[in-house]
């Protein structure tokens, strides 16, 4: 119990309140920290992972396609869906509760002899590069919060840097263009360092091109998204310091959960993934022709956030074949199911509002034999959850943690 104790208490001093006008925010807070800890980012050879969509999954792709470095290989992914430690794996294992506290104490220590207000993602990040680093890590893959060219992971130096789709996205915080996008994304490449991009809109791609010239940089475009972890293996190969000729695709890290995640339950088949923009939306209607075809029936279950386009997201399921439920996400920044009706502006597909998800999983999974749930990395924890996917231990965590992260607590932080 004192293990666990310890736990909670870290989670709840790094827990801080997220507002979009604190953003962006300058790297040299982050680089204060880093030194305050004595560099650990540069004990390890990174490989720093952006873009807009699909962040996620080519990270993991990435770890596992470079898992046979001389020594052990991190990844540092973000958000989570049930458990902080979903961020931190060092040769596919998260990071312990215990080693997480421990780890945590040693940097908000650091923060606190320093004059500034940290948030949780840059304190986040000071953690897991400092448990790599006295892991002994040769390698860790990280995964850019939002941006790239401000984020604190930028605070590493890429050894490889590796660009995911790009479109319009975080537009508050990124500008409201895909060249101001691209431009945040372009800040994690490096001089006379490799990187490697998923094709990209043209001027998306024209501001990476025109970024890796200025900067020297060695940029390459691989044929699809898809490609990026057998690209970046191939560099690794002959670029990275850590890297030996003997490295060959592993499957040490487990996929992402929530990220177009397949479940099957009885005769019927679940998708569960936490899409919330057209390119995803795109994905995801083409995986789901792949499955059942283009023609079958589908029940979608659908929730999104208060700062999201439904109308953007949800205009690839507005097809007569899909019946969708809409419903809301814990949380004090979901769309009610009412408004998100109104502003999806939906034609064709049969809608019907639900206020509660457990009514709108009843009603989706009722039929059919494909049902999907989408809309938000939220929903896809809470539909996990409540669709019996975590084992007792796992379930108790994530309602702790969720009570941490947007309990009444945090409400009234966010609020001062």
């Amino acid at each position: 119990m004192p293990m666990m104790d310890n736990f909670y208490a870290a989670l709840n001093r790094l827990c801080r309140p997220v507002r979009a006008a604190d953003f962006p925010r300058p790297l040299r807070p982050m680089r204060r920290l880093l030194a305050a800890l004595s560099d650990p980012q540069t004990h390890f050879a990174a490989v720093i992972v952006a873009g807009s969509v699909g962040k996620g999954t080519a990270a993991v792709g990435i770890a596992n396609a470079l898992a046979q470095a001389p020594g052990p290989v991190g990844l540092y992914t973000s958000p989570h869906l049930h458990s902080f430690r979903e961020r931190f794996m060092l040769d596919g294992q998260r990071i312990s509760q215990r080693a997480l506290a421990a780890v945590a104490e040693r940097v908000l220590a650091a923060a606190s002899r320093l004059d500034d207000d940290f948030s949780t993602f840059e304190l986040a990040t000071a953690l897991g590069l400092l448990w790599f680093a006295e892991r002994g890590a040769s390698l860790a893959v990280l995964e850019v919060g939002m941006g790239g060219r401000w984020d604190a992971v930028n605070a590493a130096e890429a050894a490889l840097a590796v660009i995911t789709p790009m479109e319009r996205e975080h537009l508050q915080m990124l500008g409201g263009s895909l060249q101001t996008i691209a431009w945040h994304k372009a800040g994690i490449l490096r001089p006379s360092r490799p990187a490697i991009a998923a094709p990209q809109p043209p001027p998306a791609a024209d501001v990476l091109a025109v970024e890796a010239a200025r900067l020297g940089a060695w940029l390459t475009f691989t044929p699809t998204a898809e490609a990026l972890p057998a690209a970046a293996q191939a560099l690794a190969a002959e670029t990275l310091p850590t890297a030996t000729d003997a490295l060959a695709a592993g499957g040490l890290f487990p996929p992402l959960p929530g990220r177009l995640e397949i479940v099957e339950r009885d005769e019927q088949t679940l998708i569960i993934d936490g899409a919330h923009t057209p390119a995803g939306a795109a994905r995801l209607r083409a995986k789901i022709d792949a499955l059942v075809g283009p023609e079958a029936p589908v029940n979608l279950i659908a929730a999104m956030l208060v700062d999201k386009d439904p109308a953007a997201f949800l205009r690839a399921f507005d097809h007569p074949r899909f019946r969708l439920a809409l419903t809301t996400l814990p949380g004090h920044r979901t769309l009610p199911p009412e408004t998100l009706r109104l502003k999806a502006g939906l034609r064709l597909a049969r809608v019907e509002p639900f206020p509660a998800l457990e009514d709108a999983l009843a009603a989706g999974c009722a039929s059919e034999r494909l049902v999907v749930i989408t809309g938000s990395l939220r929903l896809a924890a809470a539909a996990r959850e409540a669709l019996g996917l975590l084992t007792p231990d796992e379930l108790a965590e994530a309602r702790a943690t969720r009570a941490i992260f947007e309990g009444s607590d945090y409400l009234s932080r966010l609020n001062r």
